[in-house]
């Protein structure tokens, strides 16, 4: 074992003054999404307190590690809402669940709603790519109900493939082919691609204009990945395995692991905000530190 790379390591700016820290997200180009809202919605949540969400609204901050650029403000209609930016500046704000309705918005700079999509209940990760598709990973819930979603020409609702593209129209355009997936635990969009690391078999997982890939590996409950093909460096794993960072080198269609490491960054008592892989980079928020480490600094 080699090692362990000193990742980046920038402190998260507070919000402004009548705002509650709630999530953030990993958007292109190494920037933090940064969302708030107007009371405190976790304490409402963890308290189950009736009707907290009556008057909440929310709002996007982006932070470049420098600077922290006003996003929108929108109404909050669940706790814990899904966002991704386009590269024309719109914002993409959907939730986890859902109760049969679209409920996928495609919001302007300002927060204006312009459209409204379905894209099915149990979204676990929700992505675009360069070409502007909406890319969902589902978890199991979602994989295997959506028994209220028809979508014409098919027999089953696109959910159940696991992974699939949408255009902001809602129109499916690529899904996954694999059979395996019951769980997308891991998605990684960039350019015109993805990469996943799904359950039950935890295969990496590729698809691009041309072509789907599948390079076969012996990991487990992998939460993230970062790629700078054909390495891959992947996070998380079942019990004494949480804090585990594994670094995988992809040759024929086996992804072999070349070196591996526990970091104490990761663990059950660290108050884990984000973990997740974004191109060539992992990203890692805990308290108020967001952590970042290259594939190459790895590889050597």
């Amino acid at each position: 074992m080699s090692d362990f790379p000193e990742p980046i390591a920038i402190q998260l700016p507070d919000l402004p003054n009548g705002w509650h820290f709630l999530s953030c997200t990993v958007l292109r180009e190494n920037r933090l999404a940064l969302l708030g809202t107007n009371i405190d919605v976790i304490a409402g949540f963890k308290q189950q307190r009736q009707g907290y969400l009556a008057n909440a609204q929310a709002k996007i901050w982006v932070f470049d590690g420098i600077n922290l650029d006003d996003g929108p403000e929108f109404n909050l209609l669940d706790p814990f809402p899904i966002i991704d930016q386009f590269s024309d500046g719109r914002w993409l704000l959907s939730y986890c669940r859902s109760d049969g309705k679209a409920r996928t918005r495609i919001l302007d700079m300002n927060g204006v709603e312009l459209q409204c999509i379905e894209l099915g209940d149990g979204i676990q990760h929700l992505k675009i790519d360069d070409e502007h598709r909406i890319w969902v990973g589902w978890f199991d819930e979602g994989v295997f109900g959506n028994d209220n979603w028809d979508y014409p020409g098919l027999k089953w609702p696109p959910s159940s493939t696991g992974i699939a593209a949408f255009n902001v129209e809602g129109d499916l355009v690529k899904h996954a082919s694999l059979p395996s997936i019951a769980d997308c635990y891991a998605l990684n969009v960039f350019d015109n691609e993805v990469w996943s690391c799904t359950y039950t078999d935890f295969p990496i997982w590729q698809m691009n204009d041309l072509e789907e890939k599948v390079w076969n590996s012996e990991l487990s409950g992998i939460s993230a990945l970062a790629v700078l093909h054909p390495y891959v460096l992947t996070a998380g794993g079942y019990r004494e395995n949480t804090n585990r960072i594994s670094l995988v080198k992809l040759t024929g269609n086996k992804a072999k692991e070349k070196d591996k490491w526990q970091t104490a960054l990761i663990s059950e008592k660290s108050e884990i905000q984000l973990l997740d892989g974004r191109a060539n980079f992992l990203h890692l928020v805990t308290g108020n530190n967001w952590y970042c480490w290259d594939v190459a600094q790895f590889i050597t």
